[in-house]
């Protein structure tokens, strides 16, 4: 640092504050569109600025292919802190934005002024120009799908439904924005005030809601109170007031003692009906405030989610805690989707780029939700779910006390700690077992957890959270990180490992550390810990996830003599079709004529749960010696067909009958067989077809 405590930077300065404000990777496209420099400009930049953070003994901007370039937190803090005071950037300079930044603060402008605002307002707010304003307003109509803004010759103005806009803001909540949450902020209201609402609320409503909604619903309780007090823009909907009332407990009379203590006013039913539609949508670790009905069915529901997803991936999920807290995430799920409340987070993005194929065997296996709600889950609420099934492993869920969970974090070397919800902190937990085997990690811990373990003896060294820790409040080390662990995660957990517990992460140092220093002599390298991890990853692979490429595809299992068309004239039971399937594999000798049996033993004893999308069914049994090879065969039927078994009813036009083999060697094509069934279209196109010869083209287009 100079003298007076700030980095010695000229025009790198805006960048510098600007990589520090980041909450996540910045590419290098967006520097150059953002500060509207070449990519030359943008290099000399980053090495000026990386030069003054070396003098200063900061570490230096991270720069990690495909993600781009990030500030550590520790240099963020430095910077930040001395930004407030020292004026890194000149009072007189305007502040740079992100062009993201920019479209969210010219809707939440829009939401606060409630009148036009035209392009050159706007233009000049920002030091920009006009086309840039006009391309912003192209795209929030993309990123905030629920906003209409119409446009005339004296501006933009929202036109939006109250519910659109509050669902809007919501939203931005729910991913954390910062933005957001100081334009709340500016409301002037109390936040102390309006959290302690929200706990007494769910104290009332016997709910424990996560961290993360807490807070979520202390900010939209301040902005709802906004809108309603000053501007009058109320909620007059109450079309579920009645299902509310009939399918719980006491959640309409509390949200309305709330609104009253908020407000200081009575409020339309229509407000009282959509507060409690937002509570019951927020996630939570338990809930009772529904009718025993609805937790007889969801629990019910849970069961069965669980057991098709065994019968899908051959994993034995037998832990109570995994059934009640994927129990409880469900009520969430039902929630959202019955009342159409959108529901996104930083992590799904993530988890779809990690883990496609689980998501796709986790739609599957939600079929009964989806048949209890008549209605599709959007592909965020299938992601959330499969966290919960990603998250099981040998030294995943157990069945124990809060009392034994404290006592086995006090000797713990780090402490996991999650405020999304159990989904979350227990896959944080299952990658880290799996990335660090030698190290003891605490069981998912709660916030409010850690005051205890701290107050009596630990062994902990580092704390890995998914929640916004104070480092003051805490006397070892946090490391914040995503639910989803992305590379950069992993790098600054286990630089810090190799400074704590470094004897049991060291297992190939000697290669790594010859490598590195081999490369360190040709080349600068920005993230030496990023690199480590990936030359550990690549030198000893056993831990990386393994690649379905090389497993036979949906063609290959799948030929045209195995498909065939059948004239059902409301004279064919589901065993002659199920024979039929069955005789396909068998003349090829993928199974034995036992097979048969296996399948209809399961189907009689569980009903039609084999059922994984609308008419569309997929009969088979575990791996066993009836199960000679890998295989499919594909029944389609002219006419509906009904499978009545154990006190269920489906409705089939075809049939899927798979022989999974010994190794598992079926998961690529069931991947692809989902892409196929969870698409309307490709099932109308599929039911479409006429000839064998049809269906595999078909078929063949997804390989």
């Amino acid at each position: 640092m100079t003298r007076n405590g700030s980095v010695k930077l000229t025009n790198a300065n805006k960048l510098l504050v600007y990589l520090a404000k980041a909450p996540d990777f910045i590419s290098l496209k967006e520097i150059m569109e953002t500060f509207n420099i070449s990519r030359r400009t943008a290099f000399n930049w980053l090495n000026s600025i990386n030069q003054e953070l070396h003098k200063n003994n900061l570490a230096e901007i991270v720069n990690i292919p495909r993600y781009g370039y990030k500030m550590t937190d520790q240099t963020k803090k430095v910077i930040i802190k001395y930004d407030n005071r020292l004026q890194v950037v000149p009072k007189s300079t305007k502040t740079v934005v992100s062009a993201l930044d920019r479209q969210t603060i010219i809707v939440l402008y829009l939401i606060g002024s409630g009148k036009n605002v035209s392009i050159n307002e706007l233009a000049d707010q920002f030091s920009c120009s006009r086309n840039t304003i006009i391309k912003d307003f192209k795209l929030i109509k993309s990123r905030f799908p629920l906003l209409t803004i119409a446009s005339s010759r004296t501006g933009h103005q929202i036109v939006s439904s109250e519910t659109d806009i509050r669902l809007t803001v919501y939203e931005l909540l729910l991913h954390h924005n910062e933005l957001v949450f100081n334009f709340i902020k500016k409301l002037n209201y109390s936040v102390t005030a309006t959290r302690k609402l929200v706990v007494q609320t769910q104290q009332k409503l016997q709910m424990n809601f996560s961290e993360n909604s807490i807070q979520q619903l202390t900010y939209w309780l301040m902005f709802s109170n906004w809108r309603i007090s000053y501007h009058h823009h109320l909620q007059d909907n109450d079309d579920d007031y009645s299902w509310i009332a009939a399918n719980t407990k006491g959640v309409l009379t509390t949200c309305s003692e709330l609104l009253l203590k908020l407000t200081n006013q009575d409020c339309l039913k229509g407000e009282v009906t959509f507060l409690s539609k937002i509570m019951l949508c927020s996630q939570a670790t338990e809930v009772t405030c529904v009718k025993p009905s609805l937790y007889h069915d969801l629990a019910n529901i849970a069961q069965e989610i669980i057991f098709r997803y065994e019968q899908l991936t051959e994993q034995q999920i037998s832990y109570k805690l995994f059934t009640k807290v994927l129990c409880n995430h469900l009520y969430a799920t039902f929630f959202r989707v019955k009342f159409g409340i959108p529901f996104s987070s930083n992590e799904v993005d993530e988890i779809k780029r990690q883990y496609p194929e689980l998501i796709k065997f986790t739609a599957v296996a939600c079929a009964p939700l989806e048949q209890y709600l008549q209605k599709k889950l959007p592909t965020e609420e299938v992601a959330l779910i499969c966290l919960y099934f990603g998250s099981i492993s040998s030294k995943g869920y157990q069945d124990f006390s809060n009392g034994d969970k404290l006592k086995r974090a006090s000797l713990a070397e780090v402490l996991v700690v999650c405020s999304s919800g159990i989904g979350t902190s227990a896959m944080l937990y299952h990658e880290l077992s799996r990335l660090y085997p030698l190290i003891k990690f605490s069981p998912p811990l709660e916030i409010r957890d850690l005051e205890r373990i701290f107050a009596n003896t630990y062994q902990a060294r580092l704390i890995v959270s998914t929640a916004p820790l104070k480092a003051v409040a805490y006397p070892i080390p946090i490391v914040n990180v995503k639910a989803v662990l992305t590379k950069h995660d992993q790098s600054i957990i286990e630089s810090f490992l190799r400074e704590k517990v470094p004897r049991k992460i060291e297992h190939n140092a000697s290669a790594v550390d010859s490598l590195v220093s081999i490369i360190n002599e040709y080349a600068d390298v920005k993230d030496e810990s990023g690199l480590r991890l990936s030359l550990d990853k690549f030198i000893f692979p056993e831990n990386n996830k393994s690649s379905h490429s090389d497993l036979p595809n949906l063609g290959n299992l799948l030929p045209a003599r195995r498909i065939k068309f059948i004239h059902n004239r409301n004279d064919l039971s589901w065993q002659q079709v199920l024979q039929i399937g069955c005789d396909l594999l068998e003349r090829d000798g993928v199974i034995d004529n036992l097979y048969f049996q296996k399948i209809s033993d399961l189907i009689n004893k569980y009903g039609p749960y084999m059922l994984i999308s609308s008419n569309i069914f997929l009969a088979h049994a575990a791996p066993s010696s009836s199960s000679k090879a890998v295989g499919l065969s594909l029944v389609l039927l002219d006419h509906p067909l009904v499978i009545q078994a154990h006190g269920q009813k489906a409705t089939i036009i075809c049939m899927f009958v798979l022989s999974p083999g010994v190794q598992r060697e079926h998961e690529r094509a069931l991947e692809q067989l989902v892409d196929i069934i969870r698409s309307e279209k490709n099932v109308n196109k599929l039911l479409k077809a006429k000839t064998s010869q049809e269906v595999r083209k078909f078929l063949l287009s997804f390989n």
